[in-house]
C-alpha cells in the first residue's frame, strides 16, 4: 500500500530550490496534522530541521487547558541521532519529532527502546503519520485515537507500532461497551504506555464511560479508579464525536457522569451522539433561564436538533432557536417580540394546560397586573372583564406560569426570556424549554407535535397551589 504521506514529502524534497522545499515540506505536514485533529491550530515558523527552535507549533484554543506542543521536522532517520535531540529538548513543550522518512524498518516494535516513562516527547516517521490519518468518513475510534496522539502521544511510533497501538485501543473500546476485562485492560495499559498522562487519564474515562454505559459497573472496570467515574469536557467530547450509538440504555447510564456545566465547556456542535444525550438529559438536567431568538436554522446544522455553540446549549429549530444558560448574564441582547394580546397568551396556556398564576399587560402608557395566591387565574372571569374594558387593545408584558414540577416561570414576552423566580432555583430543561415555547411561541400543529417528540409533553400541574420560598429560606 503506497504510504501517501511519505510519498508526497519525498516528491516535496526533490525540490531543487531550497526555501521553495522547506515551504513545500511544511504544508504538507501541517495539513496532515490538521487531518489528524481539525481543532488544533497549527503555525509555521521561519525555521527548517533547527537543533533547538520548532518548525510548527501545536496549539487547541478550543481546549485552553490543553498545553502546547513544539513540532521539529528532521531530514536523518537515524534512530540514535533522534532519540538524542530529543533528550536535549524541553520537556514542557511536550516535543515531537518528526522523521521526515522511514526509522529503521529492521526493528521491530520490541526493539525500539523505549523514552522513559516520564518523557512528554513523541518521536515518529512519515509512515506513522500516514497510519494516523483518519479516514473522511468514520469519525469512530481511530480518529479519536489519532486526535490524542497529537495531543498528548509520546515515545516512538513508527508504522508497525502505530497500527498495533490503534487496533489494541478500537478493540478495547468495543471490548468496553460490552464488557470484556482482558482487551479493555490491554488499551488502557497501551494508552498508559503512549500518551502523557494527563491524555491517557481522559482516553481511560471515555473507555470507563462506555463499560458502564454497556451496563457494568464502575468498580469492575480493569484500570486505576482515578478520576474515572465523570466525564471531564475532553473525555465528554470523544464520547460525542465517536461513532453513534443509537443505545437508549446507554445514554441513560451515561448521562449521570456528566452536567450541563460539563457539556457547556465541550467543543461539540450538534454530533448525533448528542442528540442521543439530550433525550436522555433532558429530563435529568436543570437551569434557570432559557431565550428565544427568531431566525432560520444554519446552514451547517440540520434543524430539529440540539447544538453546542459557542458555550451555549441550542434547540434548533426552522423558524427559532432556544438557547439555554444558567444565569440572564450568559444570553445575547435580543431584539425585542411583538407583545401578544391577552385572548392569546389565555388561548396557548389553554391549549398546552399551562397554569397562569399572574400577568402583566400595557395598555398605552399604563400597565395593569393581575395575579393570586399561586393558584391558576388563566380562566378567571375577571379577566374576561379586564378585557373588555381594555377594549382588547391589551399587550402581555410577561406571564408567570407555573411548572410540573411545582415551580414558576417568569416570561417576559417582549424579550422572549423565561426564567426561574428565586434566586437559586432551577427547574428542570424539559419543563424550561417546553413551557417556554410553548407559551411565548405562537407554535403550529407540526412545531408543536415536534416540541412533544423533543422535549415531552407539558405534564398536569401540581395538584395542590405552591408557592416560591423567599431567597432567606433557600
Amino acid at each position: 500500500m503506497v504510504n501517501i504521506v511519505e510519498q508526497s514529502i519525498s516528491q516535496a524534497m526533490d525540490e531543487p530550490d531550497d526555501r521553495m522545499m522547506f515551504t513545500r515540506v511544511k504544508d504538507i505536514v501541517a495539513r496532515h496534522l490538521r487531518r489528524m485533529d481539525p481543532g488544533a491550530t497549527v503555525t509555521k515558523t521561519e525555521f527548517f530541521n533547527h537543533t533547538h527552535v520548532p518548525d510548527m507549533v501545536l496549539e487547541w484554543p478550543g481546549r485552553p487547558r490543553t498545553p502546547r506542543r513544539f513540532v521539529y521536522l528532521r531530514t536523518t532517520s537515524d534512530q540514535r541521532e533522534l532519540e538524542d535531540d530529543l533528550q536535549r529538548l524541553p520537556r514542557a513543550d511536550r516535543p515531537v519529532l518528526l522523521a521526515l522518512g522511514q526509522l529503521p524498518t529492521a526493528r521491530q516494535q520490541g526493539d525500539l527502546s523505549p523514552l522513559p516513562g516520564s518523557s512528554t516527547a513523541l518521536l515518529l516517521d512519515a509512515s506513522a503519520l500516514d497510519a494516523l490519518q483518519p479516514a473522511d468518513d468514520s469519525p469512530g475510534i481511530p480518529r479519536l485515537v489519532s486526535r490524542s496522539v497529537l495531543e498528548g502521544g509520546r515515545g516512538t511510533l513508527d508504522k508497525a507500532a502505530t497500527e498495533e497501538f490503534l487496533n489494541t485501543v478500537v478493540q478495547g473500546a468495543e471490548a468496553a461497551r460490552v464488557g470484556e476485562r482482558v482487551p479493555t485492560r490491554d488499551a488502557v495499559d497501551a494508552l498508559t504506555a503512549r500518551m502523557t498522562t494527563d491524555v491517557a487519564d481522559r482516553m481511560s474515562t471515555f473507555l470507563a464511560a462506555l463499560w458502564q454505559g454497556g451496563g457494568s459497573t464502575l468498580a469492575s472496570f480493569p484500570a486505576p479508579q482515578r478520576g474515572v467515574g465523570h466525564l471531564d469536557e475532553t473525555a465528554l467530547m470523544y464520547l460525542l464525536e465517536s461513532a453513534d450509538i443509537a443505545d437508549t440504555a446507554f445514554w441513560n447510564r451515561v448521562v449521570r457522569m456528566i452536567s450541563l456545566p460539563i457539556l457547556l465547556r465541550t467543543p461539540a456542535a450538534g454530533t448525533g451522539n448528542l442528540q442521543h444525550l439530550m433525550r436522555e438529559a433532558i429530563q435529568l438536567w436543570t437551569s434557570r433561564v432559557c431565550m428565544i431568538v427568531p431566525g432560520a436554522a444554519d446552514a451547517d446544522i440540520s434543524p430539529w436538533r440540539w447544538a453546542v455553540k459557542a458555550g451555549q446549549l441550542i434547540l434548533q429549530t426552522p423558524r427559532f432557536h432556544v438557547l439555554v444558560a444558567q444565569s440572564r448574564r450568559q444570553l445575547p441582547q435580543g431584539q425585542e417580540h411583538d407583545l401578544p394580546r391577552l385572548d392569546e397568551v389565555r388561548n396557548r396556556a389553554d391549549r398546552f394546560g399551562i397554569p397562569l398564576t399572574s400577568l402583566r399587560m400595557v395598555v398605552t402608557d399604563r400597565h395593569v397586573g393581575y395575579g393570586g395566591p399561586g393558584d391558576d387565574i388563566s380562566h378567571d372571569a375577571q379577566l374576561d372583564g379586564i378585557s373588555d374594558a381594555l377594549g382588547q387593545a391589551e399587550g402581555v408584558i410577561e406571564a408567570d406560569a407555573r411548572i410540573p414540577s411545582g415551580e414558576t416561570l417568569q416570561c417576559l414576552f417582549g424579550t422572549g426570556i423565561a426564567s426561574a423566580r428565586g434566586a437559586r432555583t432551577q427547574v428542570p430543561l424539559d419543563a424550561l424549554l417546553g413551557t417556554t415555547t410553548r407559551l411565548l411561541s405562537d407554535l403550529s400543529s407540526d412545531e408543536a407535535e415536534k416540541i412533544t417528540q423533543l422535549l415531552g409533553a407539558q405534564g398536569p400541574p401540581p395538584d395542590q397551589p405552591w408557592s416560591q420560598p423567599s431567597f432567606d429560606d433557600v
